[in-house]
């Protein structure tokens, strides 16, 4: 079989057909489609309810989401940042069947990216933020999570 080398740029059904001419398997090509807008996203099962979560590390949090699931109110119940809260615009992504990536970025520069399984009531939590240094450093941590309001 000779190779031949391309020196000029083919739209892509071009070039199909080149390499079916020249002996190659052949692939059905996909007929063109219309651009289209995205589809808007579902809104996610969590949304309008409220959750505590229990950290590995000893902190607990009160998050309270917004019917769209597009906000998260929280507040630090226990723990080194006790007291503490925030509202957050969130990222949502469904993942599986009650399975979220859900992540954020915090006024003080604090990124957080949970991947909450609400079937199971687990969080996976992964965050970052600044060190006195100047550097940043992230944690990984697991909670249990537990609807106490809808």
């Amino acid at each position: 079989m000779r190779i031949r080398t391309l020196r000029t740029a083919v739209p892509a059904l071009a070039a199909a057909a080149l390499i079916t001419l020249a002996g190659a398997p052949s692939a059905q090509a996909a007929p063109a489609q219309a651009a289209s807008a995205p589809a808007p996203a579902a809104v996610p099962d969590f949304a309008g309810h409220t959750y505590v979560l229990t950290l590995d590390n000893g902190a607990v949090l009160r998050n309270s989401y917004s019917a769209d699931g597009t906000t998260l109110d929280w507040t630090a119940l226990e723990g080194p940042m006790a007291g503490h809260g925030g509202r957050e615009a969130l990222s949502v992504r469904a993942v599986g069947e009650g399975l979220y990536f859900v992540n954020w970025v915090e006024a003080s520069g604090m990124t957080v990216s949970h991947v909450m399984d609400l079937g199971r009531g687990t969080v996976s939590v992964y965050w970052t933020y600044a060190t006195p240094d100047g550097g940043r450093t992230g944690e990984l941590h697991t909670a249990t999570l537990q609807r106490v309001s809808s």
